[in-house]
């Protein structure tokens, strides 16, 4: 039959295999219940402190350091539901998503940043570069997840909903806190899509420069748009809200960006 002359031509393209475990993440998470916090922090301190630093401190290096730190505090957010259970893992790793070219086009990978807490922002920096520009790392699926894949829609989204619910499984899917940074986008809020099994996500917004009262005068000051996500199937109101401000005072504070004590002093102090 002939096209109309005023249809656009197109190329149909099936959804590239390696995609499939993406939409089923995003499936699963529409089974779950969000809370969202829109919060916005003063990082004048951090924002000094990154120029003093003489080592390389990106503001997604800063963020993942300082989130790592507040959830090592609370580790009811470090968590994740397994049907009718809930695991607590025992070390604070983030997930943070980055941007790689492959083959000319640019793909999505994430960075698993492990014990994130005990890394500085530079380190932390420094793993994420390299996941950006360093060779790609080798994805071998599993003998369970290559089965998995095969199946049809349907059937795989309900086995991996089924694996879920077992603890041992479900410990296996990655970290439970992931950081995702939408400055790069312009400048304001965002927030991500949701995604199975991250218990906790903080997407990163721009740095700007806002009016603020401080001591009874408007100054300028330099402004960190955090829009927080939790799983309320998890975490209640309560727990995140105490998350929100401990990650807040650490995050004004630049705590991260603070020398490390002696062996010695940190050894006394115990």
């Amino acid at each position: 039959m002939a096209r109309h002359p005023l249809t656009p031509g197109y190329v149909v393209r099936p959804i590239p295999r390696a995609r499939q475990p993406v939409l089923d993440r995003l499936t699963s998470a529409s089974r779950r219940f969000q809370v969202h916090a829109l919060v916005e922090l003063d990082v004048t301190a951090a924002k000094e402190g990154l120029q003093r630093s003489e080592q390389s401190v990106s503001w997604t290096g800063f963020v993942i350091a300082t989130v790592a730190r507040a959830v090592a505090q609370h580790p009811e957010v470090n968590a994740r539901r397994a049907g009718n259970r809930i695991l607590y893992f025992d070390q604070v790793d983030v997930g943070a998503t980055v941007e790689r070219e492959t083959d000319g086009r640019v793909v999505l990978d994430i960075a698993t940043l492990k014990q994130a807490d005990r890394m500085s922002g530079a380190q932390i920096t420094q793993v994420l570069r390299e996941a950006k520009y360093g060779a790609p790392p080798a994805h071998d699926p599993s003998a369970l997840t290559a089965a998995l894949v095969r199946l049809p829609g349907p059937l795989r989204r309900a086995a991996i909903r089924l694996a879920a619910t077992r603890p041992d499984v479900s410990a296996t899917f990655g970290p439970a806190v992931g950081v995702t940074s939408i400055g790069m986008f312009g400048h304001g809020w965002g927030w991500a899509i949701p995604v199975a099994p991250l218990t906790l996500i903080v997407t990163v917004g721009s740095v700007v420069e806002r009016p603020t009262v401080r001591e009874g005068l408007v100054v300028a000051r330099s402004m960190l748009p955090l829009t927080l996500s939790f799983d309320h199937a998890v975490i209640d109101g309560a727990p995140a809200a105490r998350f929100t401000e401990t990650l807040r005072a650490l995050t004004e504070t630049a705590a991260v960006l603070a020398p490390s004590p002696p062996v010695e002093l940190r050894e006394a102090t115990r």
